[in-house]
């Protein structure tokens, strides 16, 4: 928190290893919502530590995050950095609903870059083209209406 507002400051505070940058005066409610974006950003990226080579997967679903490699059915999964990304953030976390803010904070605005909200309904239908056998009805990237998107784990039916 700050009373220093010009652009360079706020350049400084950030490159300085700041996380966020507020100036003064601020509202009480915008301070306490970016407190809360950065909890769900830092309790979203950790990484189990019992899996030291970190190997996902579920289903016919593989990623080895070591050599940033994905698979499907054995095949190797030609994915962009943010599929990959968005892709092991699910597995990371299945049958848990990830709202959609909590993944743009988590791959997006906590690196700083500015992303408009279809950007993540567009990632989302590209990663599902590449892994599900039917992407208009996915058996795996379930989107779950008026919450966010959930990882099943187990689908009902024979998949991919």
């Amino acid at each position: 928190l700050t009373a220093a507002d010009e652009e360079t400051s706020v350049i400084r505070g950030l490159d300085c290893g700041g996380d966020d940058y507020i100036t003064k005066p601020f509202k009480l409610g915008e301070l306490c919502s970016r407190i809360r974006a950065l909890l769900r950003r830092s309790s979203l990226s950790k990484i189990p530590e019992d899996n030291p080579r970190m190997y996902l997967g579920s289903g016919p679903v593989q990623v080895d995050c070591a050599s940033g490699k994905a698979y499907i059915n054995g095949e190797t999964l030609e994915l962009t950095g943010m599929e990959y990304r968005l892709l092991c953030l699910f597995l990371r976390h299945p049958s848990q609903i990830l709202s959609r803010e909590q993944i743009l904070d988590t791959l997006w605005d906590g690196r700083g870059n500015f992303v408009d909200d279809n950007t993540l309904s567009v990632y989302i239908r590209r990663l599902r083209e590449k892994i599900e056998q039917t992407p208009s009805r996915p058996q795996h990237l379930l989107t779950i209406r008026g919450m966010g998107y959930r990882w099943e784990e187990h689908a009902h039916e024979s998949s991919v």
